[in-house]
């Protein structure tokens, strides 16, 4: 279990010596969200961002074996256009960090696969190659913010692999990775008090795939930062095995008017 909660979270060790491949997709435009401000001038002469990705893959082998014993892909958003741009380019280097982590943690992961590889040889049992990959999702996309959803999946070789759900939020006139106070125009408690009362009144109708879970678990667990944005609801998502016999990784959308009141608006 340690091994597996380490390959999804060990972010923090720096990159040294790889390297990185870029590559363009395309994300269908999502329709703003309707704001009670007047649209500033600069944000509608802005180029709107052209997204790619950034790219880490690699394979590690041992000796003996012709199969890679682990093998991590990771993908993360790249604004192709972002020259010029410091906001944009400010979105391109956190992201680039973070892959940069991703490597670094894919490396020292490597050894505990060739280790696993080694001892499954001597003791005649089966190996199963260990898999580790992030992806993402682009879940909205203003003139103003732009909001991602990243999965990362994980599996030292075991029957229990695990999914991690990571939210990233974004000021695209700044580049500013936004945290869950800058949604509000209220004290940070009075918005986490809101919405997490809202998250237990959706878990009571059983929006988490028709289950209701335990009202005090989702409250002990509940992590105000777990979240991302849509064209029409706030996500509040609890990693999985943040809550004890829950399956996945419960999610919660809560519709934007219901939070009118103290969400601030956005173009």
């Amino acid at each position: 279990m340690t091994r597996k909660f380490l390959l999804s979270l060990a972010l923090c060790l720096l990159l040294s010596g790889c390297s990185t491949v870029a590559e363009h997709t395309s994300s269908a435009p999502v329709s703003p969200i309707p704001s009670a401000e007047p649209t500033p001038p600069a944000a509608t002469a802005r180029t709107a961002p052209e997204w790619g990705e950034q790219v880490y893959m690699t394979a590690y082998v041992a000796e003996g074996r012709e199969a890679p014993v682990f093998s991590p892909e990771y993908r993360l958003p790249e604004i192709k256009n972002a020259a010029g741009d410091p906001a944009y380019e400010a979105i391109n280097t956190f992201y680039a960090g973070a892959l940069s982590d991703l490597a670094a943690s894919a490396a020292e992961v490597s050894g505990w696969a060739v280790d696993d590889y080694k001892t499954a040889q001597a003791a005649g049992y089966p190996f199963y190659e260990y898999v580790d990959t992030e992806s993402y999702e682009l879940t909205l996309e203003t003139a103003a913010r732009v909001s991602f959803l990243r999965s990362h999946y994980s599996n030292s070789g075991g029957p229990s692999p695990v999914l991690y759900p990571i939210g990233d939020t974004f000021d695209l006139t700044t580049g500013a990775r936004l945290s869950f106070a800058d949604l509000f125009s209220c004290p940070a408690e009075e918005a986490r008090s809101a919405v997490l009362e809202r998250v237990l009144s959706l878990n009571e109708l059983g929006a988490y795939a028709g289950t209701v879970l335990d009202a005090d678990l989702l409250r002990n667990a509940y992590d105000p930062e777990h979240f991302y944005l849509t064209e029409d609801s706030l996500v509040c998502y609890f990693p999985e095995g943040d809550l004890p016999h829950a399956a996945g990784s419960p999610t919660f959308a809560i519709p934007y008017p219901e939070l009118k009141e103290i969400m601030r608006p956005w173009e």
